[in-house]
């Protein structure tokens, strides 16, 4: 997309901002943000809010002037329902051309009738003897708007991620596999495996979205033996498809009033040792209904970012 030179010149001559970062989650319904700000060597959580997803760009540059964040540097990630996932062998070109290689592999994939913008990652290993990249694929329209939404709201746009890579951020860097079950408020279940870093494995549990409206009595009468038969046919094709050594513990934060409760059954129908998130920067302000994956985006390059410590 094309910038003004107007926009440009503003940008290049205003003072920075005095906060480190600002991490934004599009979502269906709402606009999430976290704020992180750096002190003496230290970060910290300052800000955390909502807004509606309808006039979103208005209400983002009535809150960015309201609390002095103009030019902050700005990450955003996509909600799970923003963009496309698709895992596909790695095209065998020049490592510069598989971007442009990977248009004709996704082609009759792909839903919608916008052109769309097409970006990709490693797979962190080999699978069947073959290299992968997983391929993000969102409209054009919506990344352009979501460009001018930001710049229009005198913030500094640096990355656009997705949910999955964002909220992998949250974790400490560790030899062993962690599979985590995340959560966005009506949102489907996000789980993912990862391992040093790295994400290996990811998939989308549908079923979930009213998990906040089941007492613990419904939970045990059947959805938490479908969610146990879930991760476990997860962990199987970790282990036996990747070829990986098995996951040693699983991590949750659940759209519910007793996630803590939830861990607990999860716990005795796998027999892996469950924990609830422990939230890097931990401050009584951020709450049971903070936005993982505006919090992973702004915190990605920082040294609390994909290797997080408490």
């Amino acid at each position: 997309m094309r910038i003004s030179w107007r926009e440009v010149i503003k940008q290049y001559f205003s003072k920075p901002s005095k906060f480190h970062s600002i991490g934004i989650e599009l979502g269906d319904a709402e606009l999430h943000l976290n704020v992180i700000q750096r002190k003496s060597d230290k970060f910290e959580w300052v800000k955390q809010h909502s807004l509606p997803m309808q006039d979103w760009v208005k209400h983002l540059a009535a809150y960015v002037e309201q609390n002095k964040l103009a030019r902050t540097p700005c990450y955003v990630a996509l909600g799970l329902n923003k963009y496309q996932l698709f895992q596909i062998d790695k095209p065998d070109v020049e490592e510069q051309e598989v971007a442009k290689a990977l248009k004709w592999q996704v082609k009759e994939q792909l839903v919608g009738t916008d052109e769309h913008v097409l970006d990709y990652y490693d797979h962190p290993d080999a699978i069947g003897g073959k290299e992968k990249v997983n391929v993000v694929a969102v409209s054009r329209p919506q990344i352009s708007a979501i460009i001018k939404g930001i710049l229009k709201a005198d913030l500094k746009l640096v990355t656009i991620s997705i949910e999955e890579l964002a909220t992998s951020e949250l974790l400490p860097i560790n030899d062993d596999a962690i599979l985590t079950l995340f959560q966005e408020k009506g949102g489907q279940i996000n789980l993912n495996i990862i391992k040093q870093g790295k994400l290996f494995f990811s998939r989308r549990l549908k079923g979930y979205e009213n998990l906040p409206s089941f007492s613990l009595e419904e939970f045990q009468m059947g959805m938490g033996d479908t969610l146990s038969v879930e991760i476990q046919r997860s962990m199987d094709y970790f282990e036996s498809q990747l070829r990986q050594a098995p996951v040693r513990r699983i991590v949750v934060y659940l759209n519910s009033p007793i996630q803590q409760q939830l861990a607990e059954i999860i716990k005795d129908l796998t027999f892996m040792p469950v924990e609830v998130i422990a939230l890097p920067l931990n401050s009584p302000e951020i709450n049971q209904t903070v936005s993982l994956a505006s919090l992973g985006a702004a915190l990605s390059e920082t040294e609390l970012g994909n290797g997080a410590t408490q």
